[in-house]
């Protein structure tokens, strides 16, 4: 069970997840990690997984680079879930959307996604992230779902 306080600074840690990718602040996400462990990252977008501070730095510098202007946000209530003391998952919906470089035109996408926090000395920090899109054939099917005429 995860009492209040702990609940209240990992939503806290989220809301300023989301302020960095908004700002495109690669030193503020770094922060929000537990620089005691290697990290891992999964990125929608990226082939490989980030499995150490410099695999995370790289794929953090090769996104400052690709991109122009980012919004980043969870939708709705993440769920808190205690997989041992200090360590707790969360998994929620988050959406995107990013101007890249070079481009005329935004895109943006919708993930589910999973993190890992460790409680360390200076508070809640991730020690994992996985973003997972649905599959080709459920978002298309989304897609169309969502074009139908509403009252159809």
């Amino acid at each position: 069970m995860i009492d209040t306080a702990d609940r209240a600074e990992i939503l806290r840690l989220l809301a300023e997840l989301e302020r960095a990718w908004c700002r495109l602040d690669f030193a503020l996400l770094r922060s929000l990690w537990d620089p005691a462990c290697e990290p891992l990252y999964v990125a929608e977008e990226h082939p490989r997984v980030q499995l150490d501070w410099t695999q995370l730095q790289e794929y953090f510098d090769l996104t400052a680079r690709a991109i122009e202007r980012m919004a980043m946000r969870i939708d709705g209530e993440p769920v808190l879930r205690e997989l041992a003391p200090g360590l707790v998952s969360a998994s929620y919906a988050m959406h995107w959307d990013a101007l890249v470089r070079g481009e005329s035109r935004p895109m943006g996408g919708d993930n589910r996604v999973v993190d890992t926090f460790r409680r360390t000395a200076a508070g809640w920090r991730f020690v994992q992230h996985v973003e997972a899109p649905l599959a080709p054939i459920s978002y298309v099917r989304e897609l169309y779902a969502r074009s139908v005429t509403p009252g159809f």
